[in-house]
């Protein structure tokens, strides 16, 4: 493996300062010290994606009003008003394919009515995603999606009666997180897709009409607060005790009780007090020095060990996949490393169903992918046109996973782009931050990261909208669907495989 792909995919792990206290030449401690970090590591990895969903709860709790950019009250949607563009920091890897509509239903004190209209034609899906993260349940135009209509969102301790005309989806917790998706075409569009998100509604039980069924609106601040504040993890910033990461988990453990499958891995981590309701991590008596020193430097060291993960698993099916990453999202069960991943490169990923995202970290020939290269992504003919009921898209992000400024405000390619083909079929999009000097290579220019740029280097995110059962299976199993080969223009104008870049 060449040494350039660690240098742009594997973080240094930064080992956590150790108390005071730690002796690590005591061979009783240093023991100690080496199990916690042994340990630590699993209950981050099994514990990241539900503090970054409360952080997320949080950060949207911190204005009254709706935003534009998915922040607001609970229990009601928040809208994106517009397409993300290279500004946005709201979503990572946020895609240019639809208008994402954001709701935090808190199910505590009674359930909710949510509403989608019946018949719409536009592709549209409502994923309920749980502060773990698994989508449960999707309303809308995917295939064995409910359909659109009036369901009754219940918290898994609710024993009321479902309302006649309302179906009952129950959620295994009290706070449900929707990350909505409804297809734009681009600006022109933007007018239509909000019409039909107008017809996304959330109403409280006790609210709820038979009769008037949509006439409830939600009530309105007097002094409308729409400036969001991010919110983070406990102990993930600078200056943080990152033993308070465990803190954070042990409550969210409590407030969300995990699920029987996770007994073996909550036993693991028990044994260094992490676990639902127990008392502070950072304030324990019972953890010795060695241990807390241990645990600390699991957290801070816990985003490399996610990314560790990553390149791991994207080099296990890079030639499966033609150089990319290619796996499930949205539902998990025990594999808790992939829920971690998706959490870092794409959070509220919903299930197969609804898409399927190869991502590319490198060339095909493991390079990092730079502004200070020419790339052409190859789409040979056979695989020109992705079996997709839907539409698809091939985006390009910073590797913080936000789009790059560019001269045309141009992030993605996709079935609605007018891709130019060659005489063969086959498809050649250039990957460069210079313009081709070439009309008709421009039409098929997808601008990188300068060399110069703050975050140079970059990523692509490919999105299959609709594939079919057999089809998900081919792309996620590398025997259907490939993603294009993406290689660097060499001195003499060409790739490797000697496909031609651009002019």
């Amino acid at each position: 493996m060449r040494l350039t792909i660690l240098a742009v995919l594997v973080w240094a792990v930064a080992a956590g300062s150790a108390s005071a206290a730690y002796d690590p030449a005591d061979p009783v401690q240093k023991a100690a010290y080496d199990h916690a970090l042994a340990v630590g590591p699993q209950a981050y990895v099994y514990g990241v994606p539900l503090m970054h969903s409360d952080a997320l709860y949080r950060t949207g709790r911190t204005v009254n009003a709706s935003n534009g950019r998915g922040s607001g009250p609970v229990n009601q949607f928040n809208h994106f008003t517009k397409l993300a563009d290279a500004a946005d920091r709201t979503v990572v890897a946020p895609n240019s394919d639809t208008l994402y509509s954001v709701a935090m239903l808190v199910l505590d004190r009674q359930p909710q009515v949510l509403h989608t209209v019946r018949g719409t034609k536009r592709f549209h899906v409502i994923p309920l995603l749980d502060p773990y993260q698994e989508d449960f349940a999707n309303i809308g135009s995917p295939d064995g999606a409910y359909p659109d209509g009036d369901y009754l969102v219940t918290g898994p301790g609710w024993k009321g009666t479902v309302p006649k005309g309302l179906t009952r989806i129950r959620s295994p917790y009290d706070r449900v997180w929707i990350l909505g998706r409804t297809y734009n075409a681009g600006p022109r569009d933007l007018a239509a897709t909000r019409a039909v998100m107008d017809g996304y509604k959330i109403t409280p039980l006790n609210r709820w009409d038979r009769r008037r069924p949509y006439a409830y609106t939600p009530p309105k601040p007097a002094v409308p607060d729409r400036v969001k504040t991010t919110q983070t993890m406990p102990g993930t910033e600078p200056g943080e005790d990152p033993l308070t990461f465990f803190d954070g988990l042990n409550a969210q453990l409590a407030a969300f009780p995990p699920p029987k499958r996770d007994a073996a891995v909550l036993a693991t981590i028990a044994e260094l007090g992490i676990g639902a309701g127990r008392p502070p991590v950072s304030t324990s008596t019972t953890l010795g020095d060695a241990q807390k020193a241990g645990l600390a430097a699991a957290v801070t060291g816990g985003p490399a060990t996610v990314q560790s993960s990553l390149v791991s698993t994207f080099l296990a099916g890079f030639e499966r996949h033609n150089g990319w990453l290619v796996s499930t999202t949205g539902s998990y069960g025990t594999d808790y490393t992939r829920r971690a991943i998706v959490d870092k490169i794409g959070v509220g990923a919903p299930t197969p169903n609804v898409s399927v995202y190869p991502v590319a970290l490198t060339d095909r020939d493991k390079g990092p992918l730079t502004g200070a290269k020419r790339y052409v992504a190859h789409f040979p003919a056979k695989y020109a046109k992705p079996p997709v009921r839907l539409f698809w898209s091939m985006t390009l992000y910073d590797t913080s996973g936000f789009f790059v400024v560019n001269p045309i405000d141009r992030w993605l390619v996709n079935d609605r782009s007018g891709l130019r083909p060659n005489a063969d079929g086959s498809i050649d999009v250039y990957l460069q931050p210079d313009a081709p000097a070439s009309a008709a290579q421009r039409r098929n220019w997808l601008p990188t990261p300068r060399a110069g740029a703050a975050v140079p280097s970059f990523q692509l995110i490919v999105r299959l909208y609709g594939l079919s059962k057999s089809g998900i299976a081919g792309v996620v199993g590398g025997t259907g669907w490939q993603p294009p080969t993406v290689r660097s223009c060499l001195p003499d104008g060409r790739t490797a495989d000697g496909v031609a870049c651009a002019t």
